[in-house]
C-alpha cells in the first residue's frame, strides 16, 4: 500500500500514488499562470485593465487558469478581448449570486451558466423595464449577445447554446429587416462623396492652420471608411485593417461599367488577399485615397501602407466614426431630409453593408455580387448551393433544372450527364448564312469566329468578363486592348448564351474538326475520369448541335473532313487548347 508522507509541496503539483517521491512530482501548467492582469485597447480606442484575479471570487483557480489560457491562445484582437472578457466576467458573477446564500459554491461559464444569464437577463427586463444591469435591453440586442457568447463557448471547445435557447424575438429569428432602401444608398452616396470633396478641398487649402489640417483629415480618414464599405460591402473591423501591397496593387478598367481593384490585404492575424471590381463610378475615390494613405503613411513612418490611419497613426475608433457621422448629419441637407422622412433613420456601417450585399445580390445574384466586392470568387459562399439570388437568376435556373429533368425522361438511359449536356446545348444558336450576317451587321460589338466551328456574340457575359480578366492579370496587354478582344475559351463556350454556330459546311468543318480532336484528347488525358467528369457535356453538347444542321450541310462536312483532315486552326498542338479550357 502506498504510504502517505507529510511535506511542504507547492499546490499546483500532481502526485503520483505508485510512487510518492518529490522526483515523481510535476507542475500543473494550467494552475501556474504567470500573468493575472492585462492591459488591452478596447473598441473605443482606450486603454482597459482586465484583472483575472477577479474571477477568483466566482470560480475555481484552475477554470480562470483554463480561461486565461484559452484567452491567449484565442487569436481574437484586444478590443474582443476586452470585449469577451466583460462578457463572460457578467456571466460568471451572475451564475455564484443567484445561488442560495448559504449554499453557494465556484461556478465555471459554460452552456448552462450562459443560458441562465440570458433567460434572467429576458425575465428582468419583462417584469421590472430594465435588465441585470439596470438598463432597460431590447430582445434583439439580447440575442446578439447570445450569438457572441456561443461562438466564445465554440471558440474555447466548451459546448454550444441551443438555438432555441438564444432566439427571443431576435432578427435572426425572422425575415424583416431594416436594411436601407435603394433611393437612401444613393442619398448616402450622393452626401458622402459631395462631404469629401469639401474636405479634400479643405484639406488642399494652404491658407489653414496644421491643427485645422490635422482635424480635416482625420474626418476624411472617417469619410474614406463609410465610402469604403459602401463600395466593397465590407465590414468595419476588416476595412480598418486593410493595407495595400505597393508592389501589387492596381486599379483597372474591367469592362462593364466596372473597374478591377487588386493589391489589397486584410485582417490582423491572418494577411488574406483581396480583390474586387466595383463600379467604374468609384474609381476617382479609390485612386485619390489609396494616394493620400500612402503619402500618410510615408509621413508616419508606419511599417505598412494602411487605408484607414489618423494624423495620430492609430484606426478611427467608434467614437470617431460617430462623431463624423454627426457632423455630416449637421452638414447633409440630404440625410436631414431623411431624417426627417424615417426619424429612425441613422447612418452605420453595419446596416450599410448589409444592404449593400442585399441590394447586390437582388440585382446580380450571389454570384455577381461576391465579385463586385471584396469576396474572391473562391469564397465559401460561392460553395453553397443554398445561396440567395436574384429573381432572374432564379427563374433561370428553375427553367434550366426543369428542361432537364424534361431532357431525362426523355432519354433515361443517357444518364444525368447527358440530360445536363442537352440542356445546356440550347444555349446555342444554330444560325443560317443570312442569320450569321443580319447578326454581324446590326451588332455594337464585335462578332468573331472561334476556333471550335461557332461565333461569339462578343455579348458582356460572366465567361467574357472571366477571360478579361485572367488577361488583365498577365500585364502583357493594357486596358483597351483586352477590352477590345474577345474571349479566347473553346470548352466553355458550349454553357456560353454568347455561342453560335452557322449552318454552312466551312464553319461545320471547324466544329467536326475540334471534336476530332476532342476524341484525340482522351487518349492524351491522363485520367479518364477525370476527362468524363470534364468533357463529357461538351461531347453530349456537339451531337445535340449536330442533330440541327441541315443534313446536306452536315454530310458535305464530314465529306470535307475526310478529304482534307483536320481544318488548318486545329493542328497537331491543338489538344494543349482544347486543356487550357
Amino acid at each position: 500500500m502506498t504510504e502517505s508522507f507529510d511535506s511542504d509541496k507547492p499546490d499546483n503539483v500532481r502526485t503520483y500514488r505508485s510512487i510518492p517521491t518529490d522526483e515523481m512530482q510535476s507542475e500543473n501548467p494550467l494552475s501556474k499562470i504567470h500573468q493575472w492582469t492585462y492591459l488591452w485597447v478596447n473598441g473605443n480606442g482606450a486603454n482597459l485593465t482586465c484583472d483575472f484575479k477577479e474571477w477568483l471570487k466566482y470560480s475555481t483557480k484552475q477554470h480562470v487558469s483554463l480561461l486565461i489560457s484559452k484567452f491567449e491562445q484565442s487569436g481574437w484582437s484586444e478590443a474582443s478581448k476586452a470585449q469577451n472578457f466583460k462578457y463572460i466576467g457578467n456571466i460568471l458573477k451572475h451564475s455564484f449570486n443567484s445561488q442560495p446564500q448559504k449554499r453557494k459554491s465556484k461556478v465555471e461559464f459554460s452552456p448552462e451558466s450562459c443560458v441562465n444569464y440570458i433567460h434572467a437577463a429576458w425575465l428582468s427586463q419583462r417584469t421590472t423595464g430594465v435588465g441585470l444591469h439596470g438598463k432597460p435591453i431590447k430582445a434583439n440586442t439580447l440575442g446578439w449577445m447570445s450569438s457572441s457568447y456561443n461562438s466564445i463557448l465554440k471558440k474555447f471547445g466548451f459546448g454550444q447554446i441551443p438555438k432555441a435557447a438564444r432566439n427571443l424575438d431576435t432578427v435572426s429569428a425572422s425575415l424583416d429587416s431594416n436594411n436601407y432602401t435603394k433611393k437612401e444608398l444613393k442619398r448616402i452616396a450622393r452626401a458622402l462623396l459631395s462631404d469629401r470633396k469639401l474636405l479634400y478641398k479643405e484639406y488642399l487649402d494652404k491658407t489653414i492652420s496644421e491643427g485645422k489640417r490635422t482635424i480635416v483629415f482625420n474626418r476624411l480618414i472617417s469619410n474614406a471608411v463609410f465610402l469604403y464599405v459602401y463600395y466593397t460591402a465590407v465590414g468595419q473591423t476588416e476595412a480598418l485593417n486593410t493595407f495595400v501591397v505597393e508592389d501589387g496593387w492596381s486599379v483597372d478598367k474591367a469592362g462593364g461599367k466596372r473597374i478591377s481593384v487588386k493589391g489589397l490585404k486584410t485582417r490582423g492575424y491572418k494577411e488574406e488577399p483581396r480583390s474586387f471590381t466595383p463600379r467604374a463610378v468609384s474609381k476617382t475615390f479609390f485612386e485619390e485615397h489609396f494616394e493620400l494613405s500612402r503619402l500618410s503613411a510615408v509621413d508616419l513612418g508606419l511599417d505598412k501602407h494602411y487605408l484607414f490611419r489618423r494624423r495620430n497613426g492609430k484606426k478611427p475608433t467608434v467614437d470617431n466614426l460617430n462623431t463624423y457621422k454627426t457632423g455630416l448629419m449637421q452638414r447633409s441637407v440630404l440625410l436631414q431630409t431623411m431624417k426627417g422622412e424615417n426619424p429612425d433613420f441613422s447612418l452605420t456601417c453595419e446596416r450599410l453593408k448589409s444592404s449593400i450585399k442585399q441590394y447586390a445580390e437582388e440585382k446580380l445574384g450571389r454570384q455577381g455580387a461576391m465579385e463586385s466586392n471584396r469576396n474572391a470568387s473562391e469564397s465559401t459562399w460561392n460553395n453553397s448551393d443554398y445561396s440567395k439570388n436574384s429573381k432572374a437568376v432564379a427563374h433561370r435556373e428553375l427553367a434550366f433544372g426543369a428542361a432537364t429533368l424534361f431532357a431525362l425522361g426523355s432519354n433515361p438511359t443517357g444518364g444525368v450527364t447527358a440530360a445536363i449536356a442537352t440542356t445546356k446545348a440550347q444555349y446555342c444558336e444554330v444560325l443560317s448564312s443570312e442569320e450569321a450576317d443580319a447578326l454581324r451587321a446590326s451588332s455594337s460589338v464585335l462578332v468573331d469566329d472561334i476556333a471550335n466551328g461557332g461565333v461569339c456574340k462578343g455579348e458582356d457575359v460572366p465567361q467574357k468578363r472571366e477571360f478579361q480578366k485572367s488577361n488583365l492579370e498577365t500585364g502583357l496587354l493594357d486596358d483597351d486592348d483586352v477590352k477590345n478582344t474577345a474571349c479566347g475559351y473553346v470548352i466553355k463556350c458550349f454553357i456560353c448564351r454568347n455561342f453560335a454556330v452557322v449552318d454552312e459546311v466551312h464553319d461545320i468543318w471547324r466544329l467536326l474538326s475540334f471534336e476530332l480532336r476532342l476524341n484525340e484528347a482522351v487518349a492524351a488525358h491522363k485520367s479518364l475520369d477525370h476527362f468524363i467528369k470534364n468533357f463529357s457535356e461538351v461531347k453530349s453538347a456537339i451531337r445535340d448541335i449536330k442533330k440541327r444542321f441541315k443534313k446536306r450541310n452536315l454530310k458535305a462536312a464530314e465529306k470535307y473532313l475526310e478529304r482534307q483532315g483536320c481544318h488548318p486552326l486545329w493542328d497537331e498542338d491543338s489538344i494543349q487548347d482544347i486543356f487550357k479550357g
